[in-house]
């Protein structure tokens, strides 16, 4: 890896140091690598058999970030539990998107030149969806770590001077994205089929053959794995997840956007800085719109799904970043404008690493289900503790990690009637009116990111006009009569 790799590995690092705890898109994947890392073969512990979401997802995943955790993990004692286990597994995934980001960047690299590279790799350092969520544990962050090797061979298989080696990037790509979708990420098919697509004068009974023995493969590995896991027999979770959203169309239910939604809302969130040199580089530059277009396809045919998230177009990223600095080395390239270029790419880089700084700070906040759990055992210092965790608490920072006392009774089932509130010892409530009638009393209470506020006129004496709102959202409740 060069020193701009090397740049990205820090700003991810930092991050997950900085926000170490997890929302609950990130449930499934952190619970199942907890409960990995604790017992190894599946029990009825397991977080997943008890809680076990609206879809499965895959345990190949959380297998191999926990294979890779454990060699560290059993150096610093084995611990199952413990924050610092968690974010060493999100470092663990954080690193493997590096390194994976590497490989494409040195591909790009021998195809466009080192100015090219060099460019890329500064537009990627600057995002914060790029440093910020690529520690973070969702199938999609995952996912993208194949996903930049087939976008390394994509480009192996469009621009090597060898028809050889044209040959076998392209064999290189289909067993990769079939890898990715079969197991991984459903809806990065999507994205397979315009690479595929784009390849399709060289697709041959080689391909087909390659392409059909991966998926074979993807399938029963899932099959083997996820059925041991689920003990569900032929479970393979990214088909069931296929046939929940898109046959049966449930996933509007989370929320729908309008058709233009990714195109404009998106998209310059994503890329940031590199969005008006990505522009630059698909009009001037005939390969970078050769590669935009397979991917503005993509992310059209995802455009027809009414929900809509960021991180579904993913993907996206590298091959915008891709565009963005072929645009800044074409306008490099002309001795007149290369001092313009050279300044307002780092403007607009440092511009976008001012906002990522920001957004960072501001995740930080977001987590005060975790920061309450921590705060509870700092303060509670007796054995005979069972508490209760509310839905918003769970969903804003509590993970299994964070249960540090063997000895306590961890408790997050919805739904409870009142009295039943009474067999518990604490509460981390978003509610404390519910229970402060039924013999509970606040002991403390953590605030969380309510907005922003600008005032404008503190300009006027050197304060930053900018400042986040907080406001308390998680109470830590104790029973009366609860022992001492």
């Amino acid at each position: 890896m060069k020193w701009i790799d090397c740049v990205l590995a820090v700003a991810v690092t930092l991050s997950a140091l900085c926000v170490p705890y997890t929302k609950v898109e990130e449930s499934f994947f952190m619970q199942a690598i907890h409960d990995i890392l604790k017992w190894g073969r599946v029990n009825d512990s397991f977080d997943h058999l008890e809680f076990p979401g609206v879809v499965p997802r895959s345990f190949v995943g959380p297998l191999l970030i926990s294979a890779l955790t454990y060699p560290a993990n059993y150096l610093y004692g084995n611990q199952s539990e413990g924050l610092s286990t968690q974010i060493l597994a999100r470092l663990v995934l954080g690193w493997l998107v590096v390194w994976a980001n590497a490989q494409f960047r040195k591909e790009i690299e021998r195809v466009f030149g080192s100015q090219t590279a060099l460019w890329y790799g500064i537009f990627g350092a600057c995002q914060f969806h790029f440093t910020f969520w690529t520690s973070r544990m969702l199938g999609n962050t995952l996912a993208l770590v194949p996903m930049l090797w087939a976008q390394k061979y994509w480009l192996r298989s469009m621009f090597a001077t060898s028809g050889a080696r044209r040959q076998r990037g392209l064999c290189y790509m289909s067993s990769i994205l079939a890898f990715t979708c079969v197991v991984l990420r459903f809806d990065t098919a999507v994205f397979a089929a315009t690479m595929l697509a784009s390849r399709l004068s060289m697709i041959n009974v080689r391909v087909i053959c390659t392409l059909a023995a991966a998926v074979t493969a993807s399938g029963l590995l899932s099959l083997a794995v996820d059925s041991y896991y689920w003990r569900q027999r032929w479970m393979w979770p990214e088909f069931r997840v296929f046939w929940f959203n898109i046959v049966l169309g449930r996933s509007s239910e989370w929320g729908v956007s309008p058709p233009h939604y990714y195109f404009t809302h998106f998209i310059p969130r994503l890329l940031l800085g590199a969005l008006p040199f990505a522009g630059i580089g698909i009009l001037a530059n005939r390969r970078a719109a050769q590669l935009a277009a397979a991917y503005i396809v993509s992310i059209a045919v995802f455009s027809a799904n009414a929900h809509k998230e960021w991180r579904f177009i993913l993907p996206a990223v590298p091959i915008g970043n891709l565009c963005a600095a072929l645009g800044a080395a074409r306008l490099d390239q002309v001795p007149t404008l290369r001092l313009p270029t050279r300044l307002m790419a780092m403007a607009l880089a440092a511009s976008s690493l001012a906002l990522a700084v920001m957004m960072t700070y501001i995740s930080s906040l977001n987590y005060p289900g975790g920061f309450a759990l921590a705060l509870l055992h700092s303060t509670e210092s007796s054995s005979d503790v069972r508490v209760h965790i509310d839905t918003y608490a769970a969903m804003t920072g509590v993970t299994r990690f964070g249960q540090l006392n063997h000895n306590w009774i961890y408790n997050k089932t919805e739904g409870l009637a009142p009295a039943q509130f009474g067999n518990f010892t604490h509460l981390l409530t978003s509610n404390p009116k519910q229970h402060s009638g039924n013999g509970f009393s606040v002991t403390a209470v953590e605030s969380g990111y309510a907005g922003l506020d600008v005032r404008p006129r503190l300009l006027l004496s050197a304060e930053l006009p900018v400042s986040a709102r907080l406001q308390p959202l998680v109470w830590i409740m104790r029973r009366n009569d609860a022992p001492s």
